[in-house]
């Protein structure tokens, strides 16, 4: 939901989200007289500044000898590429949890795009007549199509809203004979035309793998609805984007490996070079806490 976006230095400026191609300009021009020049587009007053995020796991000889036998892994997965999942795993995972914050964050919001439901409206309580979650959503619908012009095409529902949402009795009258299984089945109860994500990603917030687990959501109880637009390029409609600055002009995520024998190690590393902008705050709409 925040695409990537190459760029070509670690600072500069970007292009915000801006509606200059619906403005009418003067454009009557006299004899002899030159043209009213306009400006082509609007640029931030913010920067956005990559930074390298990197991490390494090793493989040990040790290793290679007790556990590198074929029968100890599926066919085609080794030590080495057990190594490599693991460091991009982990920064893949950092990435996510950084969007998730970005998005999740109330003040990063006009008033006017967000709100936090409270018991009575809240999704899960089947009994209240004031929980209401399609009209909930037609109503960020409308917010984001006034306030950009464009229609939302991008809803993102962790999946504990979503097994409350598909059996909430305001959707299973309006729809007695319908799957909610069935393709296209969330476009046709809302009247969203668009993707829905469930998102079903999680962390182990401990601070090491020796620390007792304890499994946190990416995004909570809350959902997202807004623009999403993964054209390349800087001038694009979106609500957020990665600035990506690659390696050697074409490479997102390198892995790099060498050996370090005094550990009688090898090593992987994996490396990624990035800064998530907020582009367009109309763009998006947040619904907090839609579950008690």
């Amino acid at each position: 939901v925040a695409p990537l976006t190459r760029v070509s230095q670690l600072n500069g400026r970007y292009m915000t989200f801006d509606r200059s191609d619906w403005l009418i300009f003067p454009d009557e021009r006299a004899m002899g007289t030159v043209a009213n020049e306009i400006m082509g587009a609007k640029w931030s007053t913010d920067t956005y500044s990559v930074h390298e995020h990197s991490l390494q796991a090793p493989v040990f000889d040790e290793e290679r000898e007790q556990l590198g036998k074929a029968e100890n892994f599926p066919i085609d997965y080794t030590l080495e590429t057990a190594a490599t999942e693991l460091t991009t795993r982990s920064l893949l995972l950092g990435h996510e949890k950084a969007v998730a914050d970005m998005y999740r964050l109330a003040a990063n919001y006009p008033g006017g795009n967000t709100a936090t439901l409270v018991l009575a409206d809240q999704w899960d309580n089947y009994a209240s007549a004031s929980s209401d979650p399609i009209a909930d959503i037609e109503a960020a619908l409308r917010q984001i199509y006034v306030s950009t012009g464009r229609a939302a095409n991008t809803i993102v529902m962790p999946w504990l809203v979503w097994s409350y949402l598909r059996n909430h009795p305001n959707i299973v009258d309006r729809f007695v004979n319908f799957r909610l299984t069935a393709d296209e089945a969330f476009a046709e109860l809302t009247g969203f035309q668009g993707t829905l994500i469930i998102a079903e990603s999680q962390y182990n917030t401990a601070d090491n793998i020796d620390a007792t687990e304890s499994i946190s959501d990416f995004w909570g109880k809350d959902v997202w609805i807004g623009i999403v637009d993964d054209a390349p390029g800087q001038r694009t409609k979106t609500f957020a984007k990665t600035f990506v600055f690659p390696y050697n002009d074409t490479v997102v995520r390198p892995v790099d490996t060498w050996r370090e024998e005094p550990r009688k190690a090898d090593l992987y590393r994996t490396s990624y070079r990035y800064d998530l902008k907020l582009v367009s705050n109309i763009a998006g709409f947040l619904y907090k806490s839609v579950i008690a």
